[in-house]
């Protein structure tokens, strides 16, 4: 037969330890939702878009969203050409 303390301390530990286990995930969960909560960076490689369309990214499509008119625009026509 075990000693007395030995049939104390396996619940006593049980206990402690489940404690910790859940401090530890709660901690985690608190760091996790503030790392949410943090605005993202802005990316590098495109600078912010204003009324001139994205500054220093000059492709076809913007080229196209600048144009005064349709027909200089360059889009395609129904046959997708």
């Amino acid at each position: 037969m075990p000693p007395r303390w030995v049939k104390f301390a396996a619940p006593v530990a049980l206990v402690v330890l489940t404690l910790a286990g859940a401090s530890l995930a709660r901690a985690s969960l608190d760091e996790l939702a503030a790392a949410q909560t943090l605005a993202a960076p802005a990316p590098d490689l495109l600078g912010p878009i204003d009324a001139g369309g994205r500054t220093g990214w000059d492709c076809a499509p913007e080229r196209a969203a600048r144009s005064a008119r349709v027909r200089e625009a360059q889009l395609p026509d129904e046959t997708g050409r």
